[in-house]
């Protein structure tokens, strides 16, 4: 991040705006592999459904909080610092903090439940509270390490994992027999987990109850602060917890993983295979035996309950005198500071988003982000140009100088490299209204790169690197580039745009089988405004399939604008006939070099391999 923070705005508004959690993998593996379902057959089965109880019962109030105690852990607040878990309202959630008033008990009500669920259920990370904004398929629930977290309904535990990355610590309760969302009479089976925990009070097998306490809230695993990824899945789901996107749709939709989940890549596969959790949970609530012990913040050394299987109910005598004590401290706080920052108006921020390594010959991708200082979009404070530069002049950003139209309407900039020129630390800097910002330090290396399936005396080694360098192609996750698979047809369209740094348009093409939020919808609108492709007669341009020789040969020059000679004396090849439609570009890639001329048939209805396609593009950007 690039700017001052002011302690008592961010304690008050701008949690819901802090760079939390990451519930991916690292990209060094496929998001979806973590974790396949095992059999299920020999657990021991749990009570009957009897309802349902919240994960967590007590949040911090942190409209109230003081800053010297946002990263506290739950064990360092006191009781007077927690309120009841909020009710979860999209309609509330989706509230701008603009239209919030800070001591009115109705706003403070709806800010704390903005901070809470940080992330909606199938939100995104631009924190507008949107449901289905995006592809989370979770809520997440911002809370202090060691908050207790407890098993909403009975269940039998199916997974009680700890890893290093991904969902890190996690928990998945099966929950046989229990009714639908939709309908209580409809009866089948739901999954739900538990993320980034820092303790797992339970193991594989066994029996947990309602209200039973599972584990404590932490920030294991691929998170940047404490927090609960509370999950369900139907019968449906392939695995628990379920991902919609793998690593190698991120990278092969030109996307980061941010971005991805911004976009709501795979949300049509999580709407249809997870279930709305806390929508579920308190449209199902029971708490005639929720426990309420620890409303008084347990101590570290206290011994883990492994299963909570009895409960104990709360005073309304002591529920009153908390209600007075947290009401007290909420109005002394409010007062206190509500003078000295109501005032205050949103001040424009940069947030650069770096990796933390760069290959030389390489490059990568960064982003740049218009943010006040609550994180919400800043674009219309933004005037003017600014230079966005190196600090030390080891690389040359794409674009140095940025206007307002270099962002786009989330308030966002999203480039590559033009070059990388010495190895070492550099960040960007940016000088903006005669002030200087600077990012956080990132590495550029000196490393060779090479794909376990591309050794250097492979024949299309050359373009395959080349291409690589240019930043128009990547691998998957896995370390291999896909020499044989087959390319569709707007991964075709893609290479080939890409390949002759094309300008990329936005806009909706009129195809009836082609999705606005489509991962390559503006590349297929880019090729359709500039007629490099049409449709099928029935309005479809099925993207998905594989596309062959003849087709990709007259995108590729169409895309480049080659005129070509469309009458065809000689067939150039056995199988192709001077009267084929696609006879001029075989003719032509053939006359230049681009394909074999050494053959005697070329099988122009084959389809292309990835292998192919790198090559052709690079040979005709050499020519």
């Amino acid at each position: 991040m690039m700017h001052h923070r002011n302690p008592k705005r961010l304690r008050l508004g701008a949690l819901v705006v802090i760079t939390m959690l990451l519930t991916t993998v690292m990209s060094s593996f496929d998001i979806n592999g973590l974790l396949y379902r095992t059999s299920i057959l020999s657990y021991p089965e749990h009570q009957p459904f009897d309802g349902t109880v919240n994960p967590v019962k007590k949040t911090p109030n942190w409209v109230g909080l003081s800053s010297a105690k946002y990263d506290n852990a739950y064990n360092q607040l006191s009781s007077s610092d927690f309120i009841d878990l909020p009710y979860y309202n999209p309609s509330e959630l989706q509230t701008s903090t603009d239209n919030l008033i800070w001591g009115n008990t109705a706003h403070d009500k709806i800010r704390n439940a903005k901070i809470t669920y940080s992330v909606p259920y199938m939100g995104n990370y631009t924190f507008d509270g949107k449901e289905h904004g995006g592809s989370h398929p979770a809520i997440d629930m911002k809370m202090p390490e060691g908050t207790p977290v407890y098993s909403v309904a009975n269940g039998t535990v199916v997974k009680s994992t700890q890893q290093s990355s991904g969902f890190g610590n996690h928990i998945v309760v099966m929950h046989n027999n229990f009714p639908s969302l939709d309908n209580q009479n409809k009866k089948g089976t739901i999954y739900a987990s538990y993320s980034h925990m820092s303790d797992l009070y339970v193991d594989t097998g066994d029996v947990v109850s309602k209200g039973g306490k599972i584990g404590l809230s932490g920030s294991s695993g691929t998170a940047t602060t404490a927090h609960l990824h509370f999950q369900m899945d139907n019968d449906d789901a392939p695995w628990s917890p379920y991902w919609p996107f793998t690593w190698s749709e991120v990278q092969e939709a030109g996307l980061n993983f941010f971005s991805a989940v911004n976009a709501g890549l795979g949300q049509a596969n999580a709407t249809q295979v997870t279930i709305n959790p806390m929508k579920y949970v308190q449209k199902y609530m029971d708490d005639s035996n929720f426990n309420e012990e620890d409303f008084v913040v347990e101590e570290v050394d206290e011994e883990p309950e492994v299963v909570a299987s009895s409960y104990v109910t709360e005073t309304e005598v002591v529920e009153e005198v908390v209600e007075e004590v947290v009401e007290e401290i909420v109005k002394e706080v409010v007062e206190e500071i509500v003078e000295e920052i109501v005032k205050e108006e949103a001040k424009l921020q940069f947030v650069v988003e770096v990796d933390d390594n760069y290959l030389l010959n390489f490059g990568g991708n960064y982003s740049l982000h218009l943010r006040d200082q609550y994180g919400d979009n800043a674009r219309s404070l933004f005037k003017g140009d600014l230079t966005f530069t190196s600090d030390r002049g080891y690389f040359m950003p794409k674009f140095t100088i940025l206007n307002y139209k270099s962002f786009d309407k989330s308030g966002s900039h999203e480039s590559k490299f033009k070059d990388l020129r010495k190895t070492g630390k550099d960040r960007f800097e940016i000088t903006y209204n005669n002030e200087v910002y600077y990012s956080d330090w990132f590495e550029i290396i000196d490393e060779e790169f090479k794909f376990t399936d591309v050794p250097d005396s492979h024949k299309y080694a050359n373009a395959i690197y080349g291409l690589v360098e240019k930043d128009v192609i990547n691998g998957y996750s896995d370390g291999s580039f896909g020499l044989h698979k087959p390319v569709n047809r707007v991964e075709a369209i893609k290479f080939i745009l890409e390949g002759i740094d094309s300008k990329i348009y936005k806009g909706n093409t009129p195809f009836n089988d082609v999705e606005k939020n489509s991962w390559y919808l503006n590349y297929l609108y880019t090729a359709y405004k500039k007629n490099i492709v049409n449709g099928n007669p029935d309005g479809s341009f099925r993207p998905g399939d594989n596309i062959n020789l003849a087709e990709f040969l007259k995108i590729l020059f169409n895309g480049m604008d080659i005129k070509i000679d469309k009458k065809v004396k000689v067939s150039p090849y056995s199988d192709v006939n001077v009267n084929d439609w696609f006879a001029p570009y075989i003719s032509y890639a053939k006359e230049i070099g681009i394909i074999d001329t050494n053959t005697n048939k070329i099988y122009p209805s084959k389809a292309m391999t990835r292998g192919e396609v790198a090559d052709a593009i690079y040979k005709v950007i050499d020519l």
